[in-house]
């Protein structure tokens, strides 16, 4: 009697084996195609992403360059009228920067 409940019992447990196997497959199957499916949306969101990108910077890279040549542009200007404006009134400009050391003297002696 107990060898035949043995076999029973093996029965039964070959049973839930091979039932855990097939739901572990199943599990596996679903597992790698949501994995798919995610890679697949993720590299479309990121293709979308690198297109807006690509527009953008299309879109404003010749802005961005006028605007740099024209702060060049003024940059190179504001030099020469400084050069021009202490060339012309040196006495002014010397009184000037002496009197904005003064002030700044000032400012910093009071803190």
């Amino acid at each position: 009697m107990r060898n035949s409940a043995t076999q029973h019992d093996g029965k039964d447990l070959a049973k839930q084996v091979a039932l855990l196997r097939s739901q572990l497959e199943e599990l596996a199957d679903t597992v790698n195609g949501t994995r798919h499916s995610l890679i697949g949306r993720g590299e479309e969101v990121l293709e979308d992403t690198l297109h807006s990108a690509r527009e953008l910077i299309a879109k404003y890279s010749d802005q961005a360059k006028s605007m740099a040549h024209e702060a060049a542009r003024l940059k190179d200007r504001a030099g020469e009228k400084l050069v021009e404006q202490t060339e012309a009134h040196p006495f002014t400009t010397l009184a000037a920067i002496v009197g904005i050391g003064f002030l700044a003297g000032w400012l910093f002696r009071r803190r």
